[in-house]
C-alpha cells in the first residue's frame, strides 16, 4: 500500500524521478503506524514524497511495549 502511494506521488509530481524509486526509504513507526520518508532519501525525492504522503487509516491497536521504528527501501 505504501509503495503504491509513493509510485502514485512520483507519477503525479515528478514522473522523471521514477528511475530513482529504489533510493526512497520509508520509515514506519510500529507503535502508531505513522509513515514518513526517511532522511536518507535524497532530494528532491524526499520533499516531493514527504509533502504528499498520506497516513494510513489504522485500527486502534494495543500499546506496543517497545516501539521500534522500521525503515524499508521502496
Amino acid at each position: 500500500m505504501v509503495r503504491l502511494q509513493v509510485v502514485k506521488i512520483l507519477i503525479k509530481e515528478a514522473e522523471h524521478l521514477m528511475d530513482y524509486l529504489s533510493l526512497v526509504v520509508i520509515e514506519i513507526n510500529s507503535s502508531d503506524g505513522c509513515v514518513s520518508v526517511h532522511e536518507d532519501t535524497p532530494e528532491p525525492l524526499f520533499s516531493k514524497i514527504a509533502s504528499n504522503l498520506e497516513q494510513p487509516k489504522a485500527k486502534k491497536v494495543s500499546k506496543v511495549p517497545s516501539p521500534v521504528p522500521t525503515a524499508m527501501n521502496i
